[in-house]
């Protein structure tokens, strides 16, 4: 029987030279390599005697370099994170966070549970940052828009989203915004740790991998992340009191503004995964399955997911001024997406 796991030419690597860089490294036989992020990109789960490793090769000799620092001078601060093992023939090699991801292990839970597992991720950041502290020199972490023009990008967000989907977006003034965003270093920022990017180990742990993209920042931009990742499809009502009681827990008078922007940046990262969605669906026509979701990390463009995440970007854009003009937006994609597949 073919085995429906085995891979021999990934993202550009071919896989006999993977295997002949791991076991040079790890001194031990390789009996399976399999790629947990699909065909498309070089990431890779190496099965050895006695356990499993993860080896990536990134495109993005920046990101690759970054996420070397991080995994050489702040992993080992956090049992959150993973360790590197080394470096061969441009692979990096880091310890297995566990074989199902979070996004997964979340969707394999009855409705009821799975508000629990959330509330165990927002912990995790206020852990992994507070255990991180002020992240050292040599990590050499980039803060989050520090350079004003990106800064500015990201804040016009909205407006790409409304051009993607020929919505109405009026009232809304990005540099209100902006003003609130200012470049910090205070904590570490994982960023995109959307729930794909994270296990659950063996010991209850939960794990975070990939950090090509991550920064410095205010702290409250990953907590941001969880509330803007359409994958696990959970309403505002379920999720929302909880990252308010841990907000409260953690900052005590400083919970107001935190709340504040928190809300601001779930806005815009909403409105991100959004464009990002309907981007996949005017280029492929068509909706992923839960399955190919599952399988291969594939933006959430589901109609469930969609239709859930827009209802919690409207709910998160409904709580600040500045963001109140999202609201309709959302509504207009959600009217016109419900048309779509009723057609």
């Amino acid at each position: 029987m073919t085995d429906p796991d085995h891979v021999d030419h990934v993202g550009g690597v071919e896989v006999s030279d993977l295997i002949s860089a791991t076991e040079d490294l790890l001194g031990q036989p390789v009996l399976k390599a399999s790629c947990p992020g699909g065909r498309d990109r070089a990431v890779f789960r190496m099965f050895l005697e006695d356990r499993t490793v993860i080896v990536s090769r990134r495109d993005n000799t920046k990101g690759a370099a970054r996420e070397k620092r991080i995994l050489e001078h702040l992993a080992p601060l956090t049992p959150h994170f993973p360790q590197l093992l080394g470096e061969r023939a441009g692979f990096l090699f880091q310890t297995d966070m566990g074989p199902v991801s979070l996004a997964n292990t979340m969707g394999a839970l009855p409705k009821a549970e799975r508000g629990d597992l959330f509330e165990q991720a927002i912990v995790s950041v206020f852990q992994y940052q507070r255990q991180i502290g002020r992240p050292v020199a040599a990590a050499d972490v980039p803060v989050l828009f520090a350079r004003a023009q990106d800064r500015r990008y990201f804040v016009e967000g909205p407006l790409r989203t409304a051009e993607v989907f020929g919505a109405a977006l009026t009232g809304y003034d990005p540099a209100a915004i902006a003003a609130e965003f200012l470049p910090t270093d205070a904590y570490f920022l994982k960023w995109d740790n959307r729930f794909a990017n994270a296990a659950v180990s063996d010991a209850g742990i939960i794990g975070w991998f990939d950090f090509e993209d991550s920064f410095l920042g205010a702290g409250y931009e990953d907590l941001a992340w969880l509330a803007a990742d359409e994958y696990h499809a959970l309403p505002f009502a379920e999720i929302y009191p909880r990252f308010v009681r841990r907000i409260e827990e953690v900052h005590g008078g400083a919970a107001p503004l935190v709340l504040r922007r928190f809300h601001l940046m779930s806005s815009l990262l909403i409105a991100l995964r959004v464009r990002r969605i309907g981007r996949h669906l005017w280029k492929k026509g068509r909706w992923y399955t839960k399955q190919e979701i599952d399988r291969s990390d594939r933006v959430g463009a589901h109609p469930d997911m969609m239709q859930a995440l827009l209802l919690r970007g409207q709910n998160f854009a409904a709580m600040e001024k500045e963001t109140w003009a999202l609201t309709s937006m959302y509504q207009q994609i959600h009217d016109q997406l419900l048309a779509a597949r009723s057609e």
